[in-house]
């Protein structure tokens, strides 16, 4: 699958009519660099997108990216494309974040 999106993200109706299932899904909680398949995405409602991805290692996570970073160019990228996300704990926040989604195929 190659990098090039033909549909940005879902809308909110758009992705409930999939009937998608968001059970198995969990932010991810580990710094560092992941590969894995960009399953689906939608639009959220806090001017972000919110992907699910199929990590290499099997689990399953929800990657949110927003606007004032230009979504890390999730919205451009091909549902079904190899990713490469990478992670970082944030200075202030303590929190992990997601610092960067790069499509490597």
């Amino acid at each position: 699958m190659n990098c090039d999106n033909t549909k940005r993200a879902y809308s909110h109706n758009e992705f409930i009519n999939l009937d998608f299932d968001i059970s198995d899904y969990e932010f991810n909680d580990e710094p560092g660099t992941f590969d894995g398949t960009l399953i689906v995405k939608k639009w959220g409602r806090k001017k972000n997108v919110i992907a699910y991805v199929d990590l290499d290692d099997g689990r399953k996570i929800i990657c949110v990216a927003y606007q004032n970073n230009d979504y890390l160019g999730l919205p451009d990228m091909a549902m079904g494309a190899k990713v490469r996300l990478t992670y970082i704990i944030g200075v202030r926040s303590g929190k992990v974040r997601l610092t960067a989604v790069e499509c490597i195929g």
